[in-house]
């Protein structure tokens, strides 16, 4: 499965205050990131139907790619995110591999 494209989805629990902040601070980290080896992209979602629910998705071309830039320095620039992670779901973040597409 190390060969398989995957996905990995953070869910953050945001105040109304600080959704701009956080906003912004995703933008830099992004620029940051940008030309990391294996990352395909990066969204910032933010829920219709809750508010202050947010959630990063990111797509990589292999589990591999993405364990590599874990166990890097460069993945302690997402740091400012971590104090926002969902610790009221079992799983704030989850690794997903890519099954099919369409």
């Amino acid at each position: 499965m190390s060969g398989e494209e995957v996905r990995v989805i953070l869910w953050y629990r945001v105040p109304d205050e600080d959704v701009r902040q956080l906003t912004t601070t995703y933008s830099e980290i992004g620029e940051q990131l940008a030309g990391t080896p294996g990352m395909v992209s990066s969204e910032l979602l933010g829920s219709q139907d809750e508010p202050g629910v947010i959630m990063v998705t990111s797509r990589w071309r292999s589990q591999d790619d993405l364990q590599a830039w874990v166990r890097s320095s460069s993945h302690r620039k997402t740091s400012p995110l971590r104090p926002y992670l969902d610790k009221d779901r079992s799983h704030p973040y989850e690794t997903f591999a890519v099954l099919s597409t369409t």
